[in-house]
């Protein structure tokens, strides 16, 4: 596995059109393990790849396995989510990934030099396991977190991970993003949060936004390319003061995230993925024989997924260039189930009720 994390001293951040690269709310995925591979070798559902270690001995950890990565059914809102298991030791960690990022940045349209990731996560209940969650944009060598979100689910502090050049060295960096300088962000217990973080390759530019924040450096590894993405999670234990040692496993949930390259800066901008969310509607609710999806924004409709509560797939179709859409419902038993649109500007999931 080439994911090095190699975080050094805190210190404190300062505070086009853009082309979709893809986007998952894991509605579509059959719930249960992700996959039977846990070296990165090979893809397992939806695509994604999945890498669990228990670290190198001597160590606690004794849980790593394909059960660390799993699609969960969550609440009304959220319907499906990635959830992922930490490590359950002081050494250990969990890595999940789509490939395919170096053909999709090498296709970019020329200008658009800005690579924005955003997603919502689940913040827990605090305490307990000192395991540290996050996601982090690799280089090639997976050497270089090129930008990134590091967070610790015993605090609920939430921090920012760069590249970058410091009298004490160039590195993986760790930043407060408080609003007072030197401070952490701790965000509210048992919340559902939307973040997002872009690297320049131009400029070296990492930002930083979400609830209460918006921040930014300038990184040591600009005209690097990016080449993956990983939502990772690691035992949290540090070996310099203050020293903690973890013996207990978090459990992360993951949901709505999406990737695009840009030339301007879109992160969490209303036009953008939020879009979907707001102005889609469903009707009737409740529904016998037919329902219609649509919206007044032109958002182009690409597919419609249709879950019972159970988390599984009762129907599915796919569409071309409509912002409108009709679906046929009547050959579905009566009940609630959870609608999955899939849009150019993003996903977003509905409940309906067949009569």
């Amino acid at each position: 596995m080439k994911k090095l994390l190699l975080f050094f001293v805190l210190i404190t951040t300062p505070t086009l059109f853009a082309q979709a690269v893809n986007s998952e709310n894991f509605n579509s995925i059959a719930t249960g393990n992700i996959g039977t591979d846990i070296t990165g070798a090979s893809a397992g559902a939806g695509g994604f790849y999945t890498y669990a270690s228990n670290g190198t001995a001597p160590t606690t950890a004794t849980n790593a396995g394909a059960a660390n990565f799993q699609i969960v059914t969550n609440d009304a809102t959220h319907a499906k989510v990635l959830q992922i298991i930490g490590t359950n030791g002081d050494k250990g960690s969990r890595y999940v990934w789509l490939g395919g990022l170096p053909t999709s940045w090498g296709a970019r349209t020329a200008g658009n030099e800005i690579l924005e990731f955003e997603y919502e996560f689940f913040t827990g209940a605090g305490g307990g396991s000192n395991n540290l969650a996050g996601v982090s944009i690799y280089d090639a060598p997976g050497t270089k977190v090129l930008g990134g979100f590091s967070f610790n689910t015993n605090t609920l502090a939430l921090s920012g991970v760069a590249y970058y050049s410091a009298t004490t060295g160039t590195g993986n960096y760790i930043f407060y993003l408080g609003a007072t300088a030197g401070t952490n962000l701790i965000l509210t217990a048992n919340t559902w949060v939307r973040v997002g973080v872009s690297f320049n390759k131009t400029t070296g530019r990492v930002t930083w936004k979400g609830p209460g924040l918006n921040g930014y450096v300038t990184g040591a590894a600009a005209a690097t390319d990016p080449d993956e993405i990983d939502f990772t999670s690691t035992s949290g234990t540090t070996t310099v003061a203050p020293i903690v040692t973890n013996t207990s496993a978090a459990t992360i949930l993951i949901d709505n995230f999406v990737t695009r390259i840009s030339a301007t800066d879109t992160l969490l901008q209303n036009d953008t993925f939020d879009l979907a969310t707001t102005n889609f509607s469903v009707s009737p609710n409740p529904a016998n024989d037919f329902i219609t999806v649509s919206n007044s924004e032109n958002i182009f409709v690409n597919a419609i997924s249709i879950t019972d509560l159970n988390g599984r797939v009762v129907k599915q179709n796919s569409f071309s260039n409509l912002s409108n859409v009709q679906v046929n419902v009547s050959d579905l038993s009566s009940g609630v189930y959870m609608l999955n649109i899939s849009s150019d500007k993003g996903s977003v999931t509905k409940k309906i009720i067949k009569n």
